[in-house]
């Protein structure tokens, strides 16, 4: 029995809110977390089948995947004491069937609430999941106006399909389902919003939410149902049968939103609008009620206004409004420079920014709830960004010259998208990419993480092939490319193994050598197509005033902004420039406090202030902790904090870049990785008495990480970025001289992170050989064949055993720091189930270091947590200074 003042798990029920044929809504608080959610408990009847219950948590288990702004996210299915509920995010505000109560909806309000629905169900069919059940009723408005569709294929979750899972003898979880109905296969949604073959009792796909959608659009504009009857029957005569009279919409309806609606109503399926993200593209359109495009601003081209026309004339016709003709380039108007800033919250990744070559357009790379990366697009004059369909995982946009579709990575590949909503297309392989760019005649260049740039033809079809030359001896690697005005000749970085040796060079289609425009910086470059360079120096955006004609500079680096730092080992610059003069970048985001916080999620200590930090690693003894602070793009420091004393020590040198802190099997030393004497190496320092850390090499490769040492004192493990460009795991015996590094493990996947088990047998490890990373378990002694046993089941990182041996933690992907049992004392080890302990945010810019340590006592974690008030600003000058 739910009651006022129930607790069911971590949750305590507060209040009644609702309730339906799926069951009662209650508010209730998340103690672990410490926010306020909805609770869906569902039927007795339904809660007893197993069959039905099982197919129920599939599904929800796919529906929590949905990370979507204009959808409800569901957090968990749960059971407590015989009760079956659904925690899923409490939205505020008024639904639209309360506000249709109230009568007809404003043409420009209802065509911003189609959009972000349009948007929300845009997002959700692209990973394969229809609503099914999309009304009134399941859409909430918040008080700031964001729409959030709810009870996405809840409805499907209950049933299952009707073409798979046949008939079924409850007909009376929805109130929409009738006896006729589940003789033919269960009728799901109600009446008044069905698609015709929903009606029938036909297997359903997307084009079944886009009917909704449209009815649901009718009547925001026009104040009443479309199809109304006195019955559940009359209602899907109605939908079956009745005229779709659209000449009552309200005389203001703009003609596209006319099209739109002839579209979507259409009863044939083989004939309505084939993409909720047509209708999405249409919405977007700045539109007065007759339904043109707003006039082009002072300055635009006439190709624009050509354009505008031509999309107003296909909309008319009830053809697609294609999103290509609206992004085509125009000239911004001209008039007074304008400085403003765009926060976005934590979605920014750096590094993952590009600008329009008109000026309008933003597109950047944003996490998801798992972890994992997605390209969304902002204009710069809205306050509404939209993720990119079918770019999940994408990273390092980059623009067509004609600004209408962008080149992204994900995964090992390189694809282009066009702005229209269609299907990304993959062009070529492109494993260890490292930025992009595209020229007028479909040349697209691309950087790479151990290689030379490679040429693409934009129509894909053909292998990468090679356009420069490393300086054998020297640069490691040619990386962010970056086209000039001419569309011919181009800069890029080149990547050294020693500060000296980093060069910006010039290089061009005809072939022939390239040549040295600046020495000694560590900077992707940025173009200005007005005559500059910009690079990242010393945390400043500088541009250089740059002859285009002869490629070289003329003249001295002025400050163009401050506190944009180059980011990561690949040094991307966040930062971008349009052909019209507009100028964005990012400014470095705040940084992370290390944190004591127990097991069930209570903060006991702050042990470092904020700051650009990371990679906490708690000393053998408990008192020590070493973790790493980024002083500036050109340095990163490792520091041992007394945690009894509060006093820090610095341990690595000042001027270079150290990472990985890892601790022998005592206090008095600490192993970490560094370019201290140009590349990369393992370093081996003294805590106490100082002294200059004396290196014990590394593996053979490109780059190194040290992950941990066996708490017996022989084994050093390190991963080390091999020339194919897969991370392997290697082990070096501590206690031998001049011991070989011998590869533990090698795999498909990126191998990047391990630590060692409590009795130094074992190793816990991140690989994404599964297609992402997850945590896996295997022996020392298994060598490079070695048998593994899978930790976690939906993502995870950062592993890490506790003191004595009987638990692994480690981070979901949603931020969830987990544990794991695991018994290591058979021969083979025995998992247990795993235990949600509490969230903490993702470091901020997607950080590959270790986010947290586990204490000496086992109660503890010492969490690496960005503060709450950290977000990405995005900061734009629009004619800016030539």
């Amino acid at each position: 029995m739910v009651a006022t003042g129930t607790s069911l798990l971590h949750y305590r029920v507060v209040e009644k809110i609702g309730e339906g044929g799926m069951g009662a809504v209650w508010k209730a608080t998340d103690s672990t977390l410490d926010r306020d959610v909805a609770i869906k408990v569902l039927p007795a009847d339904f809660a007893s089948d197993g069959e039905r219950l099982a197919r129920f948590e599939r599904e929800a288990k796919v529906l929590a995947s949905l990370n979507h702004p204009n959808i409800g996210a569901i957090y968990g299915f749960h059971e407590a004491g015989g009760v079956r509920f659904l925690a899923m995010e409490l939205v505020p505000g008024e639904d639209l069937a309360e506000r249709l109560k109230k009568g007809s909806v404003p043409v420009s309000d209802a065509v911003d609430i189609a959009r972000q629905i349009a948007t929300g169900l845009e997002y959700a069919h692209e990973r394969g999941i229809v609503h099914r059940d999309l009304k009134p009723a399941n859409i909430k408005i918040t008080p700031e106006g964001t729409v959030k569709v709810l009870d996405f294929g809840l409805a499907k979750a209950v049933v299952g399909d009707p073409a798979t899972s046949g008939p079924t003898s409850t007909p009376t979880i929805l109130p929409t389902m009738t006896s006729a109905g589940t003789a033919m296969g269960m009728i799901l949604g109600t009446a008044a919003y069905m698609s015709p073959e929903q009606a029938r009792g036909k297997p359903v796909d997307k084009r079944a939410d886009i009917w909704a959608f449209g009815v649901v659009l009718f009547e925001m504009l026009t104040g009443r149902r479309l199809f109304d009857g006195e019955t559940v029957s009359d209602s899907l005569a109605a939908v079956l049968r009745a005229n779709v009279d659209l000449s009552a919409l309200p005389p203001s309806t703009p003609a596209p939103v006319r099209a739109l609606l002839a579209r979507c109503l259409d009863r044939d399926p083989q004939s309505r609008l084939r993409d909720v993200g047509e209708a999405r593209i249409v919405l977007s359109a700045p539109q007065d009620e007759t339904g043109m495009v707003d006039a082009p601003s002072a300055g635009s081209s006439r190709r624009s206004t050509m354009a505008a026309a031509v999309i107003t004339l296909l909309a008319a016709l009830g053809g697609i409004l294609a999103g290509r003709f609206l992004l085509a380039p125009a000239q911004p108007a001209r008039g007074a420079d304008a400085a403003f800033d765009i926060a976005l919250g934590d979605r920014v990744l750096l590094g993952s920014l590009a600008v329009s070559p008109n000026g309008r357009n933003i597109v950047f790379s944003a996490r998801t709830k798992d972890n994992a990366t997605e390209l969304w697009l902002r204009p710069i004059d809205s306050l509404d960004a939209h993720a990119l369909p079918g770019t999940l995982d994408g990273r390092e946009p980059f623009w067509s010259p004609d600004g209408r579709e962008i080149g992204f990575f994900a995964g090992d590949s390189l694809f282009r998208l066009a702005l229209d909503g269609t299907t990304p297309r993959r062009l070529a392989p492109a494993r260890g990419a490292d930025g992009g760019t595209w020229g007028p005649d479909g040349t697209i260049l691309m950087g790479t993480a151990g290689g030379p740039i490679l040429r693409v033809n934009a129509e894909g079809g053909a292998e990468p092939v090679p356009i420069t030359e490393l300086d054998k001896g020297v640069e490691q690697a040619h990386a962010g490319p970056v086209f000039l005005p001419d569309g011919r000749r181009f800069v890029f970085m080149a990547d050294a193994s020693t500060t000296d040796g980093h060069r910006i060079r010039l290089g061009s289609l005809d072939g022939g050598p390239t040549t040295i425009v600046v020495k000694g910086l560590r900077s992707m470059p940025v173009v200005d197509p007005r005559g500059r360079l910009l690079l990242v120096r010393d945390g400043q955006l500088v541009g250089f005033p740059f002859d285009f004609a002869k490629g070289k500079l003329t003249g001295e680096a002025t400050l163009v902004a401050d506190g944009v730092a180059a980011i990561g080992d690949h040094h991307h610059v966040p930062a971008a420039v349009s052909a019209s003069g507009v100028l964005v970048y990012q400014s470095a985001p705040g940084g992370s406090a290390l944190d004591r916080i127990d097991l069930d999620g209570k903060t006991l200590e702050r042990i470092v202030p904020p700051a650009l930090q990371g990679d906490p690693a708690v000393s053998p003894s408990g008192k020590q902790l070493a973790y790493l602070v980024a002083e500036s793009s050109e340095e990163r420091r490792i520091w041992v904090q007394d945690l009894e004393r509060g006093v820090r020590t610095a341990i690595s040198e000042r001027g270079k870049v150290a990472d990985d802190p890892t601790w022998s099997a005592t206090d008095d030393v600490l192993y970490f990785d560094s370019n201290l004497s140009g590349t990369w190496k393992a370093y081996r320092a003294h805590v106490a008495g100082g002294g200059t850390p004396e290196t014990i090499g590394g593996p053979e490769g490109q780059d190194m990480r040290t992950l941990d040492c066996s708490a017996d004192g022989k084994l050093l493990l390190v991963s080390s970025l091999q020339s194919a460009g897969g991370w392997d795991l290697y082990l070096h015996a501590l206690d031998v001289a001049n011991a070989p590094w011998v590869l533990w493990l090698k795999s498909p996947g990126g191998d990047t992170r391990g630590t060692f088990s409590a009795d130094s047998r074992s190793i816990a490890y991140i690989s994404d050989v599964s297609g992402r990373p997850e945590i896996y378990l295997a022996p020392v002694a298994g060598g490079p064949d070695v048998r593994r046993t899978q930790i976690s089941s939906n993502g995870g990182s950062d592993p890490r055993f506790s003191p004595d041996g009987r638990l692994i933690f480690f981070r979901t992907p949603g931020g969830d720091i987990v544990s794991v049992d695991v018994d290591l004392t058979g021969p083979s080890p025995r998992i247990g189930k795993q235990q949600q302990r509490f969230s903490v945010p993702a470091p901020l810019g997607g950080s590959d270091k270790n986010s947290f340590a586990v204490a000496r006592d086992g109660k503890s974690l010492i969490v690496a947590r960005p503060e709450s008030s950290a977000s990405y600003v995005v900061h734009v000058k629009t004619g800016w200074p030539r």
